[in-house]
């Protein structure tokens, strides 16, 4: 896999479409002492990536960082301009890779953590109506109790020491520390995603945007129309952070 080095020392990214981060996540792993770390980079991320806290400790010790919205994908485009890549293929987002792992349905145990009871049961539904051999498991985000259609009253510790993907869907930073702090549990070889709020689109409680919307990189305006209390500080004041952030560490001495 290539991966990019993006402007001013931002971090790594690995392009993958869908099809090859399942790839990923389904082939063997080289090192089976230790799970391994998928996460996604968009400009959230990236914000908060800057700071020392969850996020970037997670981020800097991903096997794989996906490319997860329009500025990052112009990001690694700027680093790699004689290839022509990465392009919109692999600009993904976590309904992208899950969608196709589900349309596999591999005989994988997936453990997944987020989203209020409602949604956890409406996942679980979803994914159980569209599988047949990959056992998914899901807990809220709030109690962390199991779906109301789970087929075992496992403990979430049991359950994640045992499965081979583990999905976190708690926000940014608290499912960064989450997965964090349950590492240790994990398997050898297994991977570990952060998800952010891929559940709810699923599950239906929240309305993904129109997928031309994201081939022109409008996605964050359909979010922010539908939850502009929630967003507004994401989109509108984050981004003129990030510049100051940046514009601040570019005035600094190099060593």
């Amino acid at each position: 896999m290539r991966t990019v080095s993006l402007p001013w020392d931002l971090g790594l990214v690995t392009p993958l479409d869908a099809s090859e981060a399942c790839d990923w996540i389904l082939g063997a792993a080289e090192d089976l002492s230790r799970p391994r770390i998928l996460s996604n980079l968009n400009l959230h991320a990236l914000h908060l990536s800057l700071e020392d806290g969850p996020v970037h400790t997670l981020t800097s010790r991903s096997d794989v960082t996906l490319v997860d919205g329009w500025p990052i994908l112009l990001l690694a485009k700027m680093a790699s301009p004689k290839f022509g890549w990465p392009t919109t293929r692999e600009r993904i987002g976590s309904t992208d890779w899950l969608s196709e792992l589900m349309r596999r349905d591999p005989e994988i145990a997936v453990v997944a953590v987020g989203g209020t009871p409602e949604t956890a049961t409406r996942m679980t539904s979803y994914v159980n109506d569209r599988t047949s051999n990959m056992q998914w498991q899901h807990f809220d985000g709030f109690s962390f109790a199991p779906a109301a259609e789970a087929s075992s009253e496992t403990g979430i510790r049991d359950m994640v020491s045992r499965a081979d993907v583990v999905l976190v869907g708690l926000g940014m930073p608290t499912q960064e520390q989450w997965i964090l702090d349950h590492l240790a549990l994990m398997k050898g070889g297994a991977v570990v995603a952060n998800v952010g709020g891929c559940f709810d689109y699923f599950a239906g409680t929240q309305r993904l945007a129109p997928r031309w919307m994201g081939r022109f990189g409008l996605e964050w305006l359909y979010r922010l129309a539908h939850s502009p209390r929630r967003l507004a500080k994401r989109y509108l004041i984050e981004p003129f952070l990030l510049l100051s952030r940046l514009a601040r560490r570019g005035q600094r001495p190099h060593a």
